[in-house]
């Protein structure tokens, strides 16, 4: 994997583009957060303008997974709205496509996205690999979590965790993780894969700074992070990258409430940080 490493960036302050990268849909905007420039893959926001539609069929040569973040998306009949997620593999046919009253997502594909237009599913297309929806609102939590993501010897407790995805034949995983209020922990952790996270709402305080509502990240491995801290409990969506996920704990520090922001970022991202609105703040009451 050729990302950068990037810990991390309010997505705000980003600039959105007109068009999705390949050329797929001319009539969004999209933000990019992270990309390899070598093998295409990429993670996105976009937004869908209100009215948008794709009325004949067709499929993309990449995978394509993405949580609705506002408004509503409807694919093939099936209507996903707020925080509602899908991963469709590669060569996933869509008969229709729409958009009534606009959506933002954020999206992630596996490789430069083309749309092939097709009456049926596309070569290689494999049904193993779909997730077609999820209301992430209502679905389970997952029991077992330290077993689960080969974590031994931690205390979920004042967290919980939703399994999105989990690829069948890499081990890669897709999940939501909620921390409660005053949630706070002194271990470190360290992953022998990539992980990268989206702040969906609230906040997390950890060395880089406080990880706030639209915060992104793609952590290589081998890198040691933490300890955390939250004031009001937060929401985030997350990812590894490179094969199963497992935890090596470090006892840390008692965990900074008051943190600087002390990002690390690939120079492309240092302007629009610099220049952007300050994200790091307590609500306006």
């Amino acid at each position: 994997m050729a990302r950068a490493h990037v810990e991390f960036v309010q997505s705000q302050v980003l600039p959105f583009s007109q068009g999705l990268y390949g050329g797929a849909r001319p009539d969004v905007e999209m933000r990019i957060l992270s990309i390899d420039n070598e093998g295409g893959d990429a993670s996105t926001m976009i937004r869908w303008p209100a009215g948008w539609s794709r009325t004949e069929p067709e499929h993309l040569d990449c995978d394509e997974e993405f949580l609705v973040l506002e408004g509503s998306l409807e694919i093939n009949g099936t209507l996903y709205r707020k925080h509602d997620y899908a991963h469709l593999p590669s060569g996933y046919l869509r008969t229709s496509q729409r958009s009534e009253r606009g959506a933002v997502t954020i999206s992630f594909f596996s490789s430069e996205p083309h749309a092939i237009p097709s009456d049926s599913s596309g070569n290689g297309f494999d049904r193993a690999r779909l997730v077609e929806h999820i209301e992430t609102r209502t679905y389970e939590k997952m029991k077992e979590v330290s077993e689960s993501f080969d974590t031994p010897d931690w205390d979920p407790t004042g967290s919980f965790h939703k399994l999105l995805y989990q690829d069948p034949y890499s081990g890669e995983r897709t999940w939501m993780i909620g921390m409660a209020p005053h949630w706070q922990t002194d271990l470190c952790e360290v992953h022998p894969v990539v992980e990268e996270e989206f702040s969906i709402l609230g906040d997390l305080c950890f060395p880089k700074g406080v990880f706030r509502d639209g915060g992104y990240f793609w952590r290589p491995p081998g890198i040691q992070h933490g300890p955390f801290a939250s004031w009001g409990g937060s929401l985030h969506l997350v990812r590894c990258k490179g094969g199963p996920f497992a935890t090596e704990w470090v006892t840390g520090d008692p965990p900074d409430w008051y943190p600087d922001y002390n990002p690390v970022l690939p120079p492309e991202y240092e302007a629009p940080v610099k220049s952007g609105q300050n994200y790091d703040r307590e609500p306006n009451y």
